[in-house]
């Protein structure tokens, strides 16, 4: 008992974390949207049209060689709806499980959108040694019997290859030319196993028969729901794709931008739309030339508008750069004026500093120089009474000299003891004096 609620655990929190990520797969497939969705989402690639039959219709930027379902795109098999066509347009999750797709003779491929998801709204073709699909138009209609009675696709929506590359991740580069459809269309058949898997369309031919064509195992691949619209990825064998629920309301939803359908334009393709390549009932007779000609014309309208709005971004490019360039020079242009004036600053700051400095200096050495000739002239001065002092004192000894020897009556007597030797000498002995014996 012990050992079988060990087991139990670990299962029972298995089957809950299954069932919590199956509950989270299924409430992204739940999430509701309106066409608002696919005119708000689409209108970046391409352009919105009001169509006389159908109403808005998007055509896609796209070359004169874009097909749907076959360029940028291959065939994958699923367990719960079986062959699902991948796309690697980020725009892929919308016109290639929504809608439907028809050929216009002036506009080339248009897209209308749908209420229900399928992973490819096509029918197949087999036999011989090859596979062909082609896109349903509006004019199929789910209904409760599924049936395509009369509606066939023209010879030139159908997209042939040999029956080994079905599952090629590079099918497009396997697909024959369109010439050569009404030839295949011949030696080939419908396949009627179209039918409701979990209430979506699904139809194609059997994995095991492909397997046997293509001499290998088809892998099947699961499906994930993911919460934003984008690019469809496949990777470690699933496929993550945007796949919300498409209300069906009354409310009137319309492009923000909308290209009207000329009534000459309409006129135009009604007169050549019975020389359509192919045409509905693959009429052999059909007008090869004319077709040639229009996809020529086509593509060169496409070239047209793309250079036109090659030159309208490279315009706006140019003068997004000029106005960057300007704006980038003024800025240059402020900085070097506020740089230009901090530095004129800085040098008239230095300057000022400087000359404070220098008429400090100047002063002081001027203050020092009048106290060191204050201090000169007082030394010189001192200097000059000194030297007046000793070369008048001789003088005065010369005049008043002393004789210590002579008497007090004899002649020179009033003076004693102020003489020195030399003088006492000199008068004392010389030729006119008095001698004191």
């Amino acid at each position: 008992m012990k050992r079988i609620a060990i087991i139990s655990t670990p299962v029972i929190l298995l089957l809950l974390l299954f069932g919590s990520v199956q509950n989270k797969a299924t409430a992204q497939v739940e999430e509701q949207v309106s066409y608002q969705t696919f005119y708000d989402e689409l209108a970046p690639y391409g352009n919105w049209i009001d169509y006389p039959e159908y109403g808005y219709v998007w055509r896609p930027d796209m070359g004169a060689d874009f097909r749907p379902y076959s360029t940028n795109g291959h065939w994958v098999w699923t367990d719960e709806y079986e062959w699902m066509w991948v796309s690697d347009y980020s725009w892929g999750w919308a016109p290639f499980h929504y809608g439907r797709w028809f050929y216009d003779d002036y506009y080339g491929w248009l897209w209308m959108p749908g209420y229900d998801w399928s992973p490819a709204w096509v029918c197949w073709r087999s036999g011989g040694d090859y596979y062909g699909w082609a896109p349903l138009g509006p004019q199929f209609n789910v209904g409760v019997s599924l049936s395509f009675g009369n509606y066939s696709p023209p010879s030139n929506y159908w997209c042939f290859v040999d029956r080994q590359y079905i599952a090629s991740p590079q099918v497009y580069s396997h697909c024959y030319g369109v010439q050569r459809n009404v030839t295949f269309i011949s030696n080939t058949t419908i396949i009627n196993n179209y039918h409701r898997e979990r209430n979506v369309y699904v139809t194609g031919p059997g994995r095991h028969e492909v397997e046997r064509y293509t001499r290998q195992t088809i892998r099947p691949v699961g499906i994930r729901d993911v919460a934003r619209p984008g690019r469809s990825s496949f990777r470690n064998n699933e496929v993550a794709i945007y796949r919300p629920r498409v209300n069906r309301d009354n409310n009137r939803y319309a492009p923000e931008r909308v290209q009207r359908f000329s009534h000459d334009q309409r006129n135009e393709v009604a007169d050549n739309r019975g020389n359509r390549f192919g045409g509905n009932n693959d009429r052999p007779g059909n007008n090869r030339d004319g077709f040639e000609q229009r996809r020529q014309q086509q593509e060169q309208m496409i070239r047209q508008r793309n250079d036109d709005a090659n030159n309208r971004r490279q315009f706006e490019e140019r003068q997004q750069r000029e106005q960057m360039t300007r704006q980038r020079n003024a800025e240059a242009e402020n900085n070097r004026r506020q740089f230009e004036d901090r530095r004129q600053q800085q040098e008239q700051m230095m300057r000022q500093r400087n000359d404070d400095a220098n008429n400090r200096r100047q002063f002081e050495e001027r203050q020092q120089r009048e106290q060191l000739t204050r201090q000169r002239n007082a030394e010189a001065e001192n200097n000059r009474r000194q030297f007046e002092e000793r070369r008048q004192q001789p003088q005065f000894e010369r005049r008043n000299p002393v004789t210590e020897n002579r008497p007090n009556g004899g002649f020179g007597g009033g003076q004693q003891n102020g003489g020195n030797n030399r003088d006492r000498g000199d008068r004392g002995q010389g030729h006119g004096g008095w001698r004191h014996n």
